[in-house]
């Protein structure tokens, strides 16, 4: 009987997990779910933004890590923000079998809280009711230069400088 009651307590808080996960992600701190950006697109996004060993990039919601390992091949600091914990862990691992630790890191928090203080470049798939959200808080954070490339959806209230294919590269400049 002990080990019936066992998994009946271990499977009520997985479901709890589960639904508290959903919740979290969904409306607490939304942003877009998880879908592995294509190699190829992944490739184009660095070189529309001509990453360089120069650059610090931010990847937003970055997933299981492709762009930060990809940015990072090409000397790029990169930084990731991540909410799903199970990608984290994955996106860490994968960083330090590539020996790209000392290049590349994951943060395990909301893209609403990301320190933009020290990035060049930002990159993210964004869903499109999120993109005049994140405009705002970029216009308020950035105090320095720095260029985003958007995957499939545009920034409702701001131009972009240059577009190829499902890309939107722009230029965020502090406000004077």
């Amino acid at each position: 009987m002990s080990l019936y009651l066992f998994c009946l307590v271990f499977l009520l808080l997985l479901l709890l997990f589960i639904i508290f996960h959903l919740v979290y992600t969904n409306f607490i701190e939304p942003g877009a779910v998880y879908f592995p950006t294509p190699d190829a697109t992944v490739t184009n996004m660095l070189k529309l933004a001509k990453v360089s060993s120069a650059d610090t990039v931010l990847d937003l919601g970055s997933g299981d890590g492709r762009l930060l390992i990809s940015a990072a091949r090409l000397g790029a600091t990169t930084i990731g923000y991540e909410i799903d914990p199970l990608l984290v862990r994955r996106s860490r691992q994968v960083i330090t079998k590539a020996g790209l630790s000392h290049l590349a890191s994951v943060k395990a928090k909301s893209l609403w809280h990301a320190d933009f203080s020290s990035v060049t470049i930002i990159t993210l798939y964004l869903f499109p009711q999120y993109m005049n959200r994140l405009q705002r808080l970029l216009d308020k954070k950035l105090d320095h230069p720095t260029l985003l490339i958007s995957h499939d959806y545009q920034f409702p209230h701001k131009k972009y400088i240059k577009k190829q294919d499902n890309l939107y590269l722009y230029r965020f400049t502090p406000k004077t």
